[in-house]
């Protein structure tokens, strides 16, 4: 339960995999550091359309990709030449009902 009282969802996960039904949920970036490329994984509780999101440490987006994604478990591959910046780089998952931000730093 929330500080409000309301039922929260609950999922049990062992080396990343859900063992229980799970809501929307944005892992981190791996590997992480990278320098070739990097995969995002996520959880969605429902198929949906999402956005993913990477923009730099001013707020400026470097790459932004939407696509319609199935129930469970989705991964997106980030090759380098898709990002002209180095260093500490932030991404956005985006759905109608749910958003997450993570870190993740791109190394040359």
């Amino acid at each position: 339960y929330n500080g409000g009282g309301e039922r929260m969802e609950v999922a049990f996960r062992f080396n990343g995999n859900t063992l229980a039904d799970a809501g929307f949920e944005l892992y981190q970036n791996q590997p992480n550091p990278f320098v070739d490329n990097t995969t995002i994984g996520f959880h969605l509780p429902e198929a949906t359309e999402a956005t993913l999101t990477i923009f730099d440490y001013s707020g400026r987006t470097i790459y932004q990709q939407t696509a319609y994604y199935t129930q469970g478990y989705n991964a997106v591959t980030i090759d380098h030449t898709l990002l002209n910046d180095a260093g500490m780089l932030y991404y956005r998952l985006e759905t109608a009902r749910a958003s997450a931000t993570k870190v993740m730093v791109r190394s040359k």
